[in-house]
């Protein structure tokens, strides 16, 4: 799976990346702002990514715009403490919502499934 992360901060997404583990990715990507998950999903155009809500330059309900746009196929999922978006970013296309605080695990989970579907799909095509 080819998996674009949107976040400025190291520790969550190298937390994220731990616990995912390589084994799970065929390529990744990592954006710590919205003009970089621009350019990053035009050049990358990845299957899945994972966007914070709280970017230097934006907010991740803006990137999620960008990225359905630049790649339609792509699964995205918000990441954030910040809750209060659940709603907003559903509306706005988010395949799911992850609480950053609680559901770092849920999100692994959702990330492995979607990894081998992906690998089944494409195996199924060959």
């Amino acid at each position: 799976m080819k998996l674009l992360i949107v976040d400025d901060s190291s520790a969550v997404y190298g937390r994220l990346l731990q616990m995912l583990g390589v084994e799970h990715l065929t390529a990744l990507s990592i954006a710590r702002s919205l003009h970089e998950a621009d350019e990053k999903s035009r050049d990358f155009c990845p299957d899945a990514a994972v966007l914070d809500i709280n970017l230097p330059d934006g907010n991740g309900l803006d990137a999620l715009r960008v990225i359905k746009r630049n790649c339609p196929h792509a699964h995205v999922f918000m990441f954030t403490n910040q809750v209060e978006y659940r709603d907003k970013a559903r509306q706005a296309g988010a395949d799911d919502f992850f609480d950053k605080s609680l559901e770092f695990e849920a999100l692994v989970d959702r990330l492995e499934s979607e990894a081998a579907l992906l690998a089944r799909h494409r195996e199924k095509a060959a």
